[in-house]
């Protein structure tokens, strides 16, 4: 059967890559925010997928670092869309749910 989603990886093979990771994720999440938006199960699934996809597309280390940061992004999204407004009760995509609101 052909998987059709590609297979993202977190990986990290020290302080460096996972400062790298973090660097990239601070960007990407900036850079994207206005598109896809940040916080929501949507935003989140998107950047779950465009974590495999650019893994595979970029390949390398800089694949992975680049895969990492999108995948770990698209998880706390997620997260955030989903597990926290069912813990604080609060909707998704209200302004509520902002994680500034914190």
């Amino acid at each position: 059967m052909v998987d059709l989603v590609p297979k993202a990886k977190i990986e990290s093979n020290g302080i460096v890559d996972a400062l790298l990771i973090g660097t990239v994720k601070a960007v990407e999440e900036r850079a994207t925010m206005g598109i896809i938006g940040n916080g929501t199960v949507t935003s989140g699934a998107i950047k779950l997928v465009s974590g495999g996809i650019v893994q595979s597309a970029i390949g390398g280390k800089a694949g992975k670092i680049v895969g990492s940061a999108f995948v770990i992004d698209g998880v706390e999204d997620v997260v955030n869309g989903l597990i926290v407004p069912m813990i604080y009760g609060k909707k998704e995509g209200s302004a509520e749910s902002d994680a500034g609101n914190w």
